[in-house]
């Protein structure tokens, strides 16, 4: 299935290319742009350098195998993709050659033509050994987006998590405030309720005092000292001592 996909995908890149989506770019030998003339291209060296940047304009072997792309005449035998890169290897029946190709994303760099299958095989592996190279950068670059972009997000967590402890903190400061000055107004109430409570005592103490002192009073009865106050009985009736009458009693004798 993935090599379906990737089929699928360089077919569409060239036919984009080829109907003027994509501007024409690459690097090959010259030859006509006729079929035959290309069939009987000079092979390309395996050595041939491959160029780091791609020109603005491609070169007319790069516009025949676009056309033969176009037309369905080439068959892709081989592709690897790294990064933006692939390297594709491609055969046409008609002629027998082979045609070995680089692109960058849908941008033509290098185009090779040959006749001879084994050359063929190699300037593919030197083509998709250098896709590695050349895609490092751009893999970098891509680990390194994530990376910043999971370290922003990462950064955004922990600023709103800072944010939300900093309220929090807030919020447990304000309760502790008012809760210190709720126990601060219970203290001076208690203080207060203290003082009146030691006040009740006092007078509480003074009423025991002077309840005690009654009782005292009332269990010890009159004093000598008032009896000494009243008048003598031989005083109200003379200095004569008063005799009592005698009573004679008679005996009567009865018949």
């Amino acid at each position: 299935m993935e090599k379906q996909n990737g089929k699928r995908s360089i077919r569409m890149a060239v036919f984009a290319v080829v109907m003027g989506v994509l501007p024409f770019t690459g690097v090959a030998r010259a030859s006509t742009a006729s079929s035959n003339a290309a069939s009987t291209a000079p092979a390309v060296s395996a050595r041939q350098a491959v160029p780091s940047t791609a020109p603005a304009e491609a070169p007319v072997l790069t516009q025949h195998v676009l056309q033969l792309i176009k037309e369905h005449r080439l068959v892709e035998l081989r592709t690897i993709y790294n990064g933006p890169f692939a390297a594709a290897m491609f055969f046409n029946p008609s002629t027998l050659n082979y045609t070995v190709v680089l692109l960058k994303n849908h941008d033509f760099w290098w185009v090779g033509q040959t006749a001879d299958g084994h050359k063929a095989e190699m300037l593919y592996t030197k083509l998709a050994t250098q896709t590695i190279r050349l895609s490092a950068p751009d893999i970098a670059k891509i680990q390194l987006d994530a990376r910043i972009a999971v370290a922003r997000s990462s950064l955004l967590a922990q600023k709103k998590r800072e944010a939300e402890l900093e309220q929090q903190i807030s919020a447990q400061q304000k309760i502790m405030q008012a809760g210190t000055a709720a126990q601060s107004q219970l203290l001076s109430e208690a203080q207060a309720l203290n003082s009146q409570r030691q006040e009740l005592q006092r007078r509480l103490d003074q009423t025991n005092t002077a309840i005690a002192g009654l009782q005292s009073k009332a269990q010890e009865g009159p004093s000598l000292g008032d009896l000494q106050t009243l008048p003598s009985a031989s005083a109200s009736v003379g200095t004569t001592p008063h005799q009592k009458p005698r009573i004679q009693v008679r005996a009567t004798a009865h018949s």
